[in-house]
């Protein structure tokens, strides 16, 4: 229990920490605009056919993009969006969804585990960094439940994506 605490700590500040950018990044940032890309996935796989919404902070449509064929995205966000801005799917069964929480972020990935996050957060009072830090330590929990694992044993790869992806 004790190492499984410490791991969520560590977790939550590289997923906090993690989502600023270093010069030596290849992330596109002009005045005009700010890029976000990641894939989109459900339980079952890539996503592949459908449209991604990008909505800001008061739920107004600020722009989309398409998936043709490749649940891989890339979308400019503009400069004066008001933030967070949520990124949706439409055009699948299940609510997919995530939040980007400011213009630094430059991944983000529309996946189960993100639509939790989200919900969790919404449900603790809203989506601020705290709330979402606070959410995704709870759907890490909740993952280890559901798959009947209380260890950290079987984790693998860079925290930022395993959980979900958001930054």
């Amino acid at each position: 229990m004790k190492y499984m605490f410490q791991f969520a700590i560590v977790a939550m500040l590289l997923l906090l920490g993690g989502c600023s950018e270093s010069s030596n990044d290849k992330r596109t940032s002009t005045g005009a605009f700010s890029r976000i890309e990641g894939i989109v996935t459900d339980r079952d796989g890539p996503i592949t056919s459908g449209k991604i919404i990008i909505k800001d902070k008061n739920g107004a449509a600020i722009t989309s993009v398409a998936l043709n064929g490749d649940s891989r995205y890339s979308a400019d966000i503009p400069a004066n969006a008001a933030y967070p801005v949520f990124l949706e799917i439409e055009g699948h069964d299940e609510l997919l969804e995530a939040v980007v929480l400011d213009p630094t972020a430059a991944k983000q990935d529309i996946t189960p585990m993100s639509s939790l996050v989200v919900r969790s957060a919404r449900d603790l009072g809203g989506v601020t960094k705290e709330n979402m830090a606070r959410a995704a330590i709870n759907a890490i929990s909740q993952s280890k439940t559901a798959s009947g694992k209380n260890t950290t044993a079987g984790f693998k790869g860079d925290p930022t994506k395993q959980y979900g992806g958001w930054h």
